[in-house]
C-alpha cells in the first residue's frame, strides 16, 4: 500500500477554508498558517533532497485553503442588504409557529432566499413568488447554544432572508414530475404498512410521520444515522442493481452507466442531502476507476468526493449531515485495513469486525457530536450492529413496495420487521447511556481525536514503515498524551471569563480550570425599548450554560437588584442547582426581586450577603474579594446602582475587577481611598460605559490593560464616545458584547488574552 499523497489534505483544507472564509476573506491567522505551511514544507523537502516536490504539495494545500476562503464571497457579497422587487420559484415551504418560511430561488441571480410569509398565505412548492422588500443576512445567535438562524439557513445553501410587506403568489396547479413520483411511491408504502413512518424515513427520507418518541429513542441509542439516506442505502441499491445486471450480457461501460443513472434518479427522487451525494460520488468514482483498471485507494476516492461536493456547493461545509457522513465513513476507511480480522470462523469474525468498525466510526464522530449536541451515545456501536439487519430489510423491501410490488405480500414482511424493531428498542433503551465531556474539554477531545486519526493512518502503512517502529512511536505518543492529561487542570486549562450577550444588561460566566462554574448577574429586559415578552434568562443565558454542559452552578453572584442584572437569573435558578447565591443585601420593590426571593426560599438555595473584606475561594488558587460596599448607603443618588458589589477576582498575578453599575460619586471615592488597592489588568467598565461612569482618577487607579463593556440596544448612547476615547487614550484593549459574547482567558495566572466566543 502506498503512502497517501497530499491530495488527501485538499478535502479538509478546502472545508476549513470555507468555514473560516465565511467570517471574512483572508484572515491574518489563515494567511500566517499558509505561509508557515509553505515554509515548513520547503524546509522539510529541502532537507530530504526534494525541494521542488515538497513545495508543490504545500502550494497545492495552500491553494485549497485560499480557494475555500473566497468560495463564499459570491453569496455573501450579494446580500448587502438590498432592497427592491424580487421574483422566483418556491422550492420548499415550512410552516412555523407564527409565520411560514418559504425558500425561493430567484430568477435574476439564482440565489436562494428565505421569505417569511403569513400562515394564511396559500403557497406551495412550484409556485411563483414576487415580493417587494429588503433581503438581508439572517440573524446570528446572540450566544453559543442559542439557535442560530444564519447557520441553519447556511446549511441549506440560503444566505438571504426577507420579511416582505408586499407579495404576490402565482399558483401552479400542476404538480411537478418529482412531486408526482414521490406521491406515488408514498401512496404505495402507506397502502401496505400499518405504521409507515420508519419505512418512509428509510426509503424516501421523509421523517414527518416518524414520531417524536421514536426520534428520541434512536437518538439515545446512537442510531439516528441509520435514518439518513446515505452510503448504506446507496450501497444496498447498488448491490441489488449490480446483481441483476451481472446476469446480463452487456458491456461493463453500459452496466456502469445504468447503475449510476439508477442511483442518481433515486437520490433526486428521495430529495436527500450530502450523505447520499457522498455515496453516489464514491460509487461513480470507484466504478470508473474499476472499469479503467486504475489503482483505487478508498481514502483518495473519499477525499475526491468531498472536495468535489464542496466545489459544487460550498454551503455543504456548514451542513452537519455532511460533516458527520464524511467523518464516519472516513473513520471506517482509515481503520478498515487495520481492523481486518483473519479468523477462520467467519461469523464471529464478521460480528467482531463490524463492531470494531462501528466503534471506529463513533470515535471519528466524537468531536463533532460533542461540539454540536454535547453527548455521544455509548450504546451506538452495539445498537448499530443489532439494528442494521432490520433497517436493511426495511429499506430493500420498502423500496420494492414503493415501486408497486406490495401486492406480493411485502407489507406483511415490513410489519413483522417493524415489530422486531420495536422489541429491540424496548430491550436496549433502559441501557442507553450518553458520554458527555465531563472533566474533559472539547479541545482535549480534539487532541485525542487527532491521535486517533494519526494512529489509523500509521497502522495502515505496513509496507513503508516498520511495524515495530510504528508501535513504539504510537505508544510513546500515547504515554505523552496520558501524561499531559494527568497534569493538574490549572496547567492544562485557563480561567475563562465570558461576557454574555444579553442585550442591555450584564451577565458574566466564569469557568475555573478545575471546572467550577460561577455566574455573575443574568441580564434581563426591563425598559420599554426592549422587545416585549422576552425572557433573556430562558432564551440566552440558560441555553449558553447548557451548551457549556453546566450541571451545577457553584456560585451565583448578583451585583445589585435592577432587572437588567437580576431578570435573567430567575430562569437560571429554576433550571440549575446552585451551591451559593451571593448579593449585597439591597432589597427592591420590583416583582422580579420578589420572585427572586421566592425561588431562594422554595428551592432552599444557600444565600449570603457579603460586605467589603469578604472572600470566596473559587479553587485552583483563585479568590474573589469584595471591595465595596462596607455597608449599604441608601442616601446616595441612584442608590441601587451605587451600592453595586465591587469585587476583584485574583488568579496568580492576574486581577480582574467587576464594577456592577457604580457611577461617578462612588468611583471618585474609591479612587481616592488610600487603603483600597484597585489595580487590575482586566476591568468590567462600570454602568455599560455611560458618561456618568467616566472618572479619570478611577481608571488611573485601576490601570487596566483590557476592558469589557456589556452593552446592547439602548437609547442612552452607551457606550459613550468619551468613555471609548478615554480607553483608546490609555491604550486599553476593549471589547463590547454587541456582536456576541466575549471570552477572556487567564493562563497559569500570568497571561491573559481575549478570545471571541464562536456563536
Amino acid at each position: 500500500m502506498r503512502r497517501p499523497s497530499s491530495l488527501l489534505l485538499l478535502f479538509p483544507l478546502l472545508a476549513l477554508g470555507i468555514r473560516v472564509g465565511s467570517r471574512g476573506p483572508f484572515s491574518p491567522r489563515l494567511l500566517a498558517a499558509v505561509f508557515l505551511l509553505l515554509a515548513g514544507a520547503w524546509l522539510y523537502a529541502a532537507y530530504r533532497g526534494r525541494p521542488g516536490n515538497g513545495l508543490f504539495r504545500a502550494a497545492l494545500c495552500a491553494a485549497a485553503l485560499l480557494i475555500g476562503q473566497v468560495a463564499m464571497l459570491p453569496e455573501q457579497a450579494w446580500v448587502v442588504p438590498r432592497e427592491g422587487e424580487f421574483s422566483g420559484r418556491v422550492y420548499a415551504v415550512q410552516p412555523l409557529s407564527f409565520d411560514q418560511r418559504v425558500l425561493v430561488q430567484l430568477h435574476s441571480s439564482a440565489h436562494r432566499v428565505a421569505v417569511h410569509l403569513p400562515l394564511q398565505a396559500r403557497v406551495a412548492v412550484g409556485d411563483e413568488l414576487t415580493f417587494r422588500g429588503t433581503v438581508a443576512q439572517p440573524a446570528k445567535a446572540p450566544n453559543p447554544g442559542v439557535f442560530c438562524y444564519r447557520s441553519y439557513l447556511r446549511r441549506l445553501g440560503v444566505f438571504g432572508v426577507s420579511y416582505p410587506p408586499e407579495f404576490v403568489i402565482s399558483r401552479q396547479e400542476k404538480m411537478g414530475l418529482l412531486e408526482r413520483v414521490r406521491a406515488v411511491l408514498r401512496r404505495n408504502v402507506t397502502a401496505h404498512v400499518r405504521h409507515p413512518g420508519l419505512v418512509l424515513a428509510l426509503v424516501l427520507g421523509e421523517r414527518d410521520q416518524l414520531g417524536d418518541d421514536r426520534r428520541e429513542t434512536w437518538r439515545l441509542l446512537g442510531i439516528s444515522h441509520l435514518l439518513a439516506i446515505s452510503g448504506m442505502h446507496v450501497g444496498y441499491l447498488a448491490l441489488g442493481v449490480s446483481w441483476v445486471m451481472g446476469r446480463l450480457p452487456w458491456r461493463p461501460w453500459l452496466k456502469y452507466l445504468i447503475l449510476q443513472c439508477f442511483l442518481f434518479m433515486y437520490i433526486v427522487v428521495s430529495g436527500t442531502g450530502a450523505s447520499a451525494w457522498r455515496a453516489f460520488l464514491v460509487s461513480a468514482l470507484g466504478g470508473y476507476a474499476g472499469i479503467r483498471g486504475l489503482r483505487r485507494d478508498a481514502l483518495h476516492i473519499w477525499a475526491a468526493a468531498g472536495w468535489t461536493l464542496l466545489l459544487l456547493k460550498p454551503a455543504f461545509a456548514f451542513d452537519l449531515g455532511f460533516l458527520l457522513s464524511f467523518a464516519a465513513s472516513g473513520g471506517i476507511l482509515l481503520w478498515g485495513p487495520t481492523l481486518r480480522l483473519g479468523w477462520k470462523r467467519r461469523i464471529p469474525a464478521y460480528l467482531v469486525q463490524s463492531l470494531l468498525l462501528s466503534t471506529a466510526a463513533q470515535l471519528a464522530l466524537a468531536p463533532f457530536l460533542l461540539g454540536s449536541f454535547g453527548e455521544v451515545a455509548l450504546l451506538g456501536p452495539v445498537a448499530t450492529l443489532l439494528f442494521l439487519p432490520c433497517t436493511a430489510v426495511l429499506l430493500v423491501v420498502g423500496l420494492l413496495t414503493a415501486l408497486g410490488l406490495g401486492f406480493l405480500g411485502l407489507g406483511r414482511i415490513l410489519n413483522g420487521v417493524m415489530g422486531v424493531v420495536g422489541a429491540l428498542e424496548a430491550m436496549l433503551l433502559p441501557y442507553a447511556r450518553q458520554w458527555t465531556l465531563g472533566t474533559l474539554t472539547l479541545p482535549e477531545v480534539v487532541v485525542w481525536w487527532l491521535f486517533f486519526i494519526y494512529a489509523g493512518w500509521r497502522l495502515r502503512l505496513p509496507r513503508v514503515t516498520k511495524p515495530r517502529q510504528t508501535y513504539i512511536q504510537l505508544l510513546s505518543m500515547f504515554v505523552v498524551l496520558c501524561f499531559f492529561m494527568s497534569l493538574p487542570p490549572a496547567v492544562r486549562r485557563p480561567l475563562e471569563v465570558t461576557a454574555l450577550n444579553v442585550g442591555q444588561g450584564d451577565s458574566f460566566f466564569l469557568r475555573t480550570p478545575s471546572g467550577r462554574s460561577i455566574l455573575i448577574d443574568g441580564g434581563g429586559d426591563w425598559a420599554p425599548w426592549q422587545p416585549g415578552g422576552r425572557d433573556v434568562g430562558a432564551q440566552r443565558v440558560v441555553p449558553y450554560l447548557r451548551h457549556r454542559q453546566v450541571e451545577r452552578l457553584d456560585y451565583v453572584i448578583l451585583s445589585h437588584p435592577h432587572d437588567d442584572h437580576l431578570g435573567g437569573l430567575l430562569a437560571v435558578l429554576e433550571a440549575f442547582p446552585v451551591g451559593l447565591v451571593v448579593d449585597n443585601g439591597d432589597s427592591h420593590t420590583s416583582p422580579t426581586y420578589e420572585r427572586y426571593l421566592d425561588l431562594l426560599a422554595a428551592k432552599d438555595i444557600p444565600y449570603r450577603v457579603v460586605r467589603a473584606g469578604d472572600r470566596l475561594d473559587l479553587g485552583d488558587g483563585i479568590t474573589l474579594t469584595v471591595l465595596y460596599p462596607g455597608e449599604l448607603r441608601p442616601n446616595l443618588p441612584a442608590a441601587q446602582n451605587n451600592n453595586s458589589l465591587l469585587f476583584k477576582v485574583e488568579y496568580g498575578g492576574m486581577r480582574l475587577l467587576f464594577t456592577g453599575d457604580l457611577e461617578a460619586p462612588v468611583l471618585w471615592d474609591l479612587a481616592h481611598d488610600p487603603d483600597l488597592d484597585l489595580r487590575a489588568q482586566w476591568l468590567k467598565i462600570p454602568h455599560h460605559g455611560s458618561r456618568g461612569s467616566l472618572v479619570e482618577e478611577f481608571y488611573q487607579a485601576v490601570d487596566p490593560n483590557w476592558a469589557v463593556i456589556p452593552v446592547g440596544p439602548n437609547p442612552f448612547g452607551h457606550p459613550h464616545g468619551e468613555v471609548l476615547a478615554a480607553l483608546e487614550a490609555r491604550g486599553i484593549s476593549w471589547r463590547t458584547t454587541e456582536e456576541g459574547p466575549v471570552t477572556f482567558e487567564v493562563w497559569w495566572g500570568v497571561w491573559g488574552r481575549f478570545r471571541r466566543s464562536a456563536s
